[in-house]
């Protein structure tokens, strides 16, 4: 077992996920600055890797929204996989996206 995420990169993992729907809408838009848009096309990027690193296609999304908002094994989506699996996935996902943003 791998020790917890600090609180503050727990945290940090947590809101870029809750806003990579925003970063995405901004980067279809295209009215921001290019260094902006980059930034965000580099950010999404990494995350949506790090996500795939640890998970099948067909849920990877839910697994951010489910990072993003909080949501637990209860409320999520995601219901063909074990509560145990489920979790451990997302544990991975966590650290995945914390190593790729180097933050851990």
């Amino acid at each position: 077992m791998t020790k917890p995420l600090p609180a503050g990169v727990e945290r940090t993992v947590r809101g870029v996920c809750e806003d990579y729907p925003r970063r995405k809408r901004e980067i279809e838009r295209g009215t921001l600055p290019p260094e902006t848009i980059g930034h965000y096309m580099i950010m999404n990027a990494k995350i949506d890797s790090a996500i795939a690193s640890c998970c099948e296609e067909s849920f990877c999304e839910e697994i951010r929204e489910d990072i993003g908002s909080q949501t637990g094994y209860d409320r999520s989506r995601i219901t063909f996989l074990s509560a145990g699996t489920y979790k451990a996935r997302k544990k991975a996902c966590k650290i995945a996206i914390a190593k790729a943003l180097n933050l851990i």
